[in-house]
């Protein structure tokens, strides 16, 4: 009975056991050897092909599947190989697969569903080309599906392998971040010792109302019959939290050139500037069913190390048209958990495509403000250099999606001007040099 379940017959096989029946009834009425002959031959040989498509369902079911890939590339192509194992003393023969995979990643190079044969006791690698994008993907399981070679049997489909993800961090130019510190000295912008809030010595001077008596320097006073009082350096380094927007609205644009990639690759670069300058930062990325980020503020080598990790965390598959002011809520939670007293610089990436979601970008703005922080919203523009690589007639359509989600950007940040909210509109090409501009400015004040 199991094999019954896992074994079918297909429509050849049943024309074949009507031919058969009427030769070997033709044989034995007119008495001809030859018939009969031929019908048990036949009838033996539809025996023995349901007999080895029941081998190959059980070695099927045993058979082990690997996913093995080259270090992944984004905007660049790797080597995925799934490595089929057949344990068994037979071969098998006319194994139909189709490898499973996240719908958002394409393969260049190779078949993802196909016929092989598997030699008895080896292994067989499927090799495929895929073209890299940010995120993390899923590849498998691999559906198998064998038949014997006249087609007369075939077994149920088998999920075979499981499923493994791969994680492909953003990319960012070495260049980029040279010209960003290039860029930060050019404005005059690199850190100057200035009196403020700290630990480390600046200068002292005369008491002036208003200063707080634990400053004074009661040995200075003394020695020159006046009050004096010690003024520390201000810290120079920036507590900069930047919430990076992954819902549905973010993935438009072409393969590899989305919103969400392109804003992606421009944050690891500010990251990669903000951890050489000394600076303290935190990344949440949210809008999708989960929500990702560092948790707290961190620094260095570790903070990027971390950032990356969960920039290469977000799942495509995860992300759906939904409620994007309860993601845009939950991250602002999560943001007031972690948020240091004041002066600290929080940078939100998001498009906006509606007026709740705007509303709801106005309130948390506000309320950051008011706690003495300095918020910027940055807004993401799609550029038209997006379409490299498209189609004539699907720039025509690109062009004319591009244009309104344009308008109604210029109009969305006309609105947060208004409202006392500092919005920047960037392209993929200057968003790192205009947030670093801006970190680089209130560093200096």
């Amino acid at each position: 009975m199991a094999e019954e379940s896992i074994v079918y017959a297909t429509h050849r096989t049943r024309l074949t056991a009507i031919v058969i029946f009427f030769i070997l009834l033709t044989g034995f009425l007119s008495s001809r050897i030859q018939l009969i002959t031929i019908g048990l031959v036949t009838l033996s040989l539809i025996l023995g092909m349901r007999a080895y498509v029941s081998y190959m369902a059980a070695s099927l079911r045993d058979l082990e599947v690997e996913f093995e890939h080259d270090p992944p590339l984004d905007g660049g192509e790797f080597e995925v190989r799934v490595v089929l194992r057949n344990r068994g003393i037979i071969p098998l023969g006319f194994v139909e697969y189709n490898l499973r995979h996240s719908p958002f990643i394409k393969f260049s190079k190779g078949a993802t569903r196909g016929f092989i044969i598997l030699p008895a006791r080896s292994e067989t690698i499927i090799r495929l080309i895929c073209s890299g994008r940010v995120g993390r993907h899923r590849i498998g399981p691999v559906e198998i599906q064998a038949r014997d070679i006249f087609g007369l049997y075939r077994t149920r489909t088998f999920k075979t392998g499981s499923i493994a993800y791969v994680k492909i961090p953003p990319s960012y130019s070495v260049a980029v971040l040279r010209r960003l510190m290039v860029y930060a000295r050019s404005l005059g912008l690199s850190r100057s010792r200035a009196s403020g809030t700290g630990i480390e010595f600046h200068s002292m001077r005369e008491y002036r109302p208003g200063d707080e008596l634990k400053r004074v320097e009661w040995r200075k006073s003394v020695k020159f019959n006046k009050l004096i009082v010690k003024l520390t350096e201000r810290e120079a380094q920036q507590n900069v939290y930047i919430l990076l927007d992954s819902s549905h609205v973010m993935l438009s644009g072409p393969y590899a050139r989305t919103v969400f990639e392109h804003m992606a690759r421009a944050v690891t670069a500010i990251i990669a500037y903000l951890s050489q300058r000394g600076d303290n930062f935190q990344l949440i990325i949210f809008g999708g069913s989960e929500m990702y980020g560092t948790p707290s503020l961190m620094r260095a080598a570790r903070g990027f190390r971390v950032s990356i990790e969960n920039i290469s965390s977000v799942n495509f598959e995860e992300i759906a048209p939904g409620d994007r002011v309860e993601g845009l809520m939950s991250a602002y939670k999560f943001l007031l958990r972690t948020l240091r007293r004041e002066r600290n610089i929080v940078i939100i990436i998001t498009v906006i495509d509606s007026q709740e979601y705007l509303e709801a970008l106005i309130k948390i703005s506000k309320e950051l403000i008011g706690l003495r922080n300095i918020v910027y919203i940055v807004n993401p523009i799609i550029t038209s250099y997006d379409m490299v690589g498209l189609p004539v007639w699907a720039r025509g359509l690109y062009t004319l999606k591009t244009y309104g989600i344009l308008r109604n950007q210029l109009n969305y940040s006309r609105i947060l001007n208004k409202e006392g909210v500092n919005t920047v509109l960037v392209s993929s090409l200057d968003a790192p040099f205009k947030i670093a501009r801006l970190i680089e400015l209130h560093r200096s004040r």
